[in-house]
């Protein structure tokens, strides 16, 4: 991008490795210091970090960073499905430059920088309806987690020694976490992708017990791997995520390892995002004995609908596959009342997604305005919900049992790595 000069004498460019001191500091004067360790190795080590996709507004004559925007490249999975994303991040401006349209100046080169590599959805975690303003909407919850008080975690009978060993991961090892869990990894919900290449940035060495930091580890039982998990600290939580095990009876070891690291680190909450095993998640439950605490949320906005469809096409035929609709020859005409489409199913197969320029909404099966529409296909929310609420959700009778079939629910458990 060609450093562009603006009306109030700052300049939009993108950054260079020359920038991370003053990154940093805008970092620490925005975000705190707790971030900062985790963001350095962002623009030092992550391995789909570009400098083409760092936009900052700098002060000319001393170099100061006023206002920062990363798009960071990134995979969400969804039954094995690759989804490609554009995440914005370390988005913040100094106090003193606030309420002067930066935000909005970086999201529209962000925007210009997404049109050229073309991800199929773009998402950010962060203010409270402010991304709504760029066409963002809340399509996906932002992770979660029960809450496990020191007491309640079962205690080791004396006399007996742990079941179970647990090693943290290091970089020859990864590939054993990796395989592990990729066996393990739940069906009907997104994830965020995690590849070899990404343990370098991941396990970056942390300056202070209270800063941010990940922490990935084996579960082992005679040198057998039986289990994987990461501890997430942030904010005086702790929080066990990415955890799958092959028995419910090793999640003791994983409760008294994680209290005993969160002692060490002067932290005062262990938090287990939900594990994808069915008996897993209810020993969890029982244990916590409370109900699970939801984070914020991950808003999403899908450039291209025709795009998002046909990538998620081995989803969507696998859905009609286990459906009434197995062998049926079928087509679904949908629009969000400014384009339409048209998807083509044969023999329970998707067979492909065009666009339609019909104006009359009687020729649609379904119409939905874009906000419930990206709701819809994210499986935030069903069509039954939708139409609680939504007067402008309509759906003719005949095609509503499809669109269920298409469109269920989904549980998205995807926790906020960077």
């Amino acid at each position: 991008m060609e450093c562009k000069s603006l009306d109030d004498g700052m300049v939009l460019r993108n950054a260079c490795a020359d920038d991370i001191p003053a990154i940093i500091a805008h970092v620490r004067a925005v975000h705190g210091e707790e971030v900062v360790d985790g963001i350095r190795a962002m623009y030092e080590s992550h391995p789909r970090m570009s400098w083409e996709d760092t936009f900052v507004i700098a002060n000319p004559d001393d170099g100061t960073i006023i206002s920062s925007l990363v798009l960071l490249s990134g995979t969400w999975l969804l039954d094995g499905v690759e989804v490609e994303t554009a995440q914005m991040e370390v988005v913040g401006t100094l106090e003193e430059y606030r309420h002067r349209g930066y935000s909005r100046i970086l999201n529209e080169a962000f925007e210009r920088r997404v049109a050229e590599i073309g991800p199929v959805i773009l998402v950010i975690a962060g203010t409270p309806y402010f991304y709504r303003n760029f066409g963002y909407e809340y399509a996906s919850p932002l992770g979660g987690a029960y809450p496990v008080a020191s007491t309640l975690i079962p205690r080791l009978p004396e006399g007996e020694n742990e079941p179970v060993t647990i090693e943290e991961v290091t970089q020859q090892r990864i590939k054993d976490f990796l395989e592990f869990r990729s066996v393990h990894l739940p069906t009907g919900t997104w994830l965020k992708d995690i590849r070899e290449e990404d343990f370098q940035y991941y396990s970056f060495d942390c300056s202070k017990t209270d800063t941010e930091g990940w922490f990935f580890h084996l579960v082992r039982e005679k040198k057998r791997l039986v289990g994987v998990f990461v501890l997430s600290r942030w904010a005086k939580n702790v929080d066990i995520i990415c955890l799958h095990l092959k028995n419910h009876v090793h999640l003791d070891s994983v409760l008294r390892f994680a209290s005993a690291r969160a002692r060490e680190w002067n932290n005062q909450t262990i938090r287990v995002a939900p594990p994808n095993q069915p008996v897993v998640h209810e020993y969890l439950r029982s244990i916590a004995s409370v109900d699970m605490q939801q984070r914020y949320a991950w808003y999403v906005k899908i450039p291209s609908i025709q795009r998002f469809i046909e990538t998620l096409s081995p989803v969507l035929s696998q859905r009609l596959r286990n459906s009434e609709y197995n062998k049926h020859e079928t087509t679904l005409k949908m629009t969000d009342y400014k384009r339409g489409f048209s998807i083509r199913f044969s023999d329970g197969r998707f067979e492909g997604v065009s666009s339609m320029n019909e104006r009359d909404l009687g020729k649609y099966d379904l119409a939905a305005p874009t906000g419930p529409l990206t709701r819809l296909l994210m499986g935030y929310e069903t069509l039954d919900e939708l139409k609680s609420h939504e007067p402008d959700v309509l759906c003719k009778a005949i095609s509503v049992p499809l669109v269920r079939t298409l469109f269920p629910k989904v549980n998205a458990t995807v926790d906020p790595f960077y």
